[in-house]
């Protein structure tokens, strides 16, 4: 049973109040029922007329039926406590498991959003290694090689390979900073969430020749590092969703604050074939998604959206602080050092 199906479930129970006025109630009815029979057989006599109309099958014993119903109904009686105490060990089982389901599944969250937390920091140690070692020897190779170039004579074979070897470090180097940008963007760190949305338009509509548009509202300046980390993930996670199953010809992100007091909304949607909500909620990106909305007390949902594909809109509440998502220490003067190359 998941999560929504219990909490739909214990919200269709009766309160325990409403439980009780509505046994008090039936003992009530049955304590009526028991009075108006005794007053309406002891007005009619109906022992005696029944007594007078069983006479006449002495022969069969007919009126030794009455103690026969009592036995029966004592019999009954008993058959119904037993199987009330069987339906009420089992419904008290189904609740302590449905517990321990409860505690289960907040247990992987936790987990899922210590993964998540644990990921950022892998990937801000993993951009830190490959800005000061890979990216540093980058640069060197390309240094000497231009040296090479200028001290060997022209039209020479050596300078010719010096001049290649050049081009490549300088291809690797610029592979080096896409990968930088991929595990964390230092535009996130210098211009804000904003400037890194709208850095992340440009550079997708550059690699996928599909319009991106971004409309931001409000006060976007001080959403705090987590939320500005989960919003550019989600949004990241959703273009490459739309590269992968829309094929779209535009994409629309919307990010609003009404005050600044007020929740922010993230709303990507896209002109394409949209596809199955539940294939997509199967997929890990889409749980991924939806745990870093988790982690600031969110909510993460997919419908239809109204340029005809898909529309992922992510609901975060006006909190400042988010005890479970974990704190994520980061490097900003290597980001800072990045962009400004």
């Amino acid at each position: 049973m998941s999560l929504d199906t219990m909490h739909i479930y214990r919200e269709a129970l009766p309160s325990p109040r409403a439980t009780i006025r509505r046994r008090q109630l039936e003992l009530l009815m049955i304590a009526a029922a028991a009075v108006l029979t005794f007053l309406v057989s002891s007005r009619t006599e109906l022992y005696e007329s029944l007594h007078t109309a069983l006479e006449q099958y002495e022969g069969f014993q007919a009126d030794e039926l009455v103690f026969v119903l009592l036995s029966l109904l004592a019999g009954l009686s008993v058959f119904s406590l037993l199987r009330w105490r069987e339906a009420r060990r089992e419904l008290l089982s189904r609740i302590s498991a449905e517990r321990a389901l409860q505690r289960l599944a907040a247990r992987n969250r936790e987990l899922a959003q210590t993964l998540i937390g644990l990921q950022e920091a892998e990937r801000r140690r993993i951009a830190h290694e490959l800005h000061d070692h890979f990216g540093q020897s980058c640069n060197a190779i390309r240094i000497d090689a231009v040296f090479l170039c200028k001290a060997l004579p022209e039209g020479n074979g050596e300078q010719a390979a010096a001049l290649r070897i050049a081009d490549t470090a300088d291809e690797l180097y610029q592979t080096v900073r896409g990968l930088l940008y991929e595990l964390r963007p230092a535009a996130l760190d210098s211009l804000g969430l904003v400037g890194a949305l709208q850095s992340l338009c440009e550079a997708w509509e550059e690699r996928t020749e599909v319009s991106c548009a971004l409309l931001p509202s409000g006060n976007l300046s001080d959403l705090g590092e987590q939320i500005n980390i989960a919003l550019f993930r989600i949004a990241q996670e959703s273009l490459s969703n739309v590269v992968k199953h829309a094929r779209a010809s535009h994409v629309r992100i919307s990010l609003r604050r009404e005050s600044d007091a007020g929740s922010i909304e993230l709303d990507i949607e896209d002109d394409g074939v949209g596809h199955d909500a539940a294939s997509v909620r199967a997929g890990l990106g889409w749980l991924g998604m939806k745990e870093r909305a988790s982690m600031l007390g969110g909510e993460l949902t997919i419908g239809q959206s109204r340029l005809g594909g898909v529309l992922v809109c992510c609901r975060v509440p006006p909190a400042a602080h988010h005890p479970l998502a974990p704190h994520i220490y980061i490097d900003t003067e290597m980001a800072t050092e990045e962009e400004n190359r």
